[in-house]
């Protein structure tokens, strides 16, 4: 028997971290705002014996955040997944890939599929390789994660928002761990993400969020060369920003004039039209 799960990709565009770690993993996580998107992982899993065998887009691998999410459910199995878009380029695909393999891990037991995303979360707040996407995926849509962690510690809120959105690769991967751990980088995060959720949290309008968006970014100093020419391009055009935390972007407006302007950044495999997925992960 297998079963299968979706969990939709997530952008964050802008955040900021806990001032403690020592907190159970339920209670932690970052603040910050965000939205799920309809291109994401696809899990197929099959419980079995000891050992997980991990296959992700046809080629076997080690994979600790989806590894540490399936112990907690089985002691082994085979695991399946197929992938929308890149990872390390601030889509939430550690998250996407984790949660759909617990979800669907679980429902071939028998078992609750929802139980898959404190699994998904601990693990990835454990591996570093992400902090609030997985409380995003699971329920989908725009996100407000005023308060960290997972509900009822974590206090999140949802909105339904239909939009078309485009993404665009404009560099190298970024190892989210490397920057998560370093000091330096976690202060300013800090600094300008609480900043950011000062000012939106009275207000919290996705326009707004757009706007705090870039000036996070921009404030962080986390675009380079190539986001910022991208971004350069679009002003005036468009409303997005870069991906939290990759080499990419994420922009709102007259679609097919995003596309073109980004063509001129990139080439075209590197550039994906979706929407706002507002159903988060479900079984398949």
């Amino acid at each position: 028997m297998t079963s299968k799960a979706f969990c939709p990709g997530h952008i964050t565009g802008f955040f900021t971290l806990p001032d403690s770690t020592k907190e159970h993993f339920n209670k932690t996580g970052s603040r910050g705002a965000g939205f799920s998107i309809e291109l994401g992982a696809k899990a197929e899993v099959s419980v079995g014996e000891k050992g997980w065998v991990i296959e992700v887009d046809g080629e076997r691998t080690a994979f600790p955040t989806v590894e540490k999410t399936l112990f907690n459910i089985a002691q082994g199995g085979e695991v399946f997944i197929e992938t929308d878009i890149p990872f390390s380029q601030g889509f939430g695909m550690s998250g996407a890939c984790a949660l759909s393999a617990g979800m669907a891990a679980l429902n071939d037991l028998g078992e609750d599929p929802e139980k898959a995303v404190e699994y998904a979360h601990n693990s990835e707040v454990f591996c570093r390789t992400g902090l609030g996407d997985v409380v995003g995926q699971s329920m989908g849509g725009f996100e407000i994660r005023v308060k960290e962690g997972l509900p009822p510690d974590g206090d999140i809120i949802k909105k339904e928002i239909d939009r078309e959105v485009v993404i665009a690769v404009l560099g190298q991967p970024l190892v989210t761990p490397d920057i998560l751990n370093d000091p330096l980088l976690s202060e300013w995060i800090k600094l300008f993400g609480n900043d950011c959720m000062d000012e939106f949290l009275p207000d919290n309008g996705f326009d707004k969020f757009l706007d705090l968006s870039l000036e996070f970014a921009e404030n962080t100093k986390f675009i380079k060369e190539r986001v910022g020419d991208a971004i350069d391009s679009l002003r005036g055009q468009a409303k997005g920003s870069m991906a939290m935390i990759g080499n990419s972007v994420f922009f709102f407006g007259d679609t097919d004039k995003i596309v073109e302007i980004l063509q001129e950044q990139t080439e075209a495999e590197n550039i994906y039209v979706t929407r706002i997925d507002n159903k988060g992960a479900h079984l398949i």
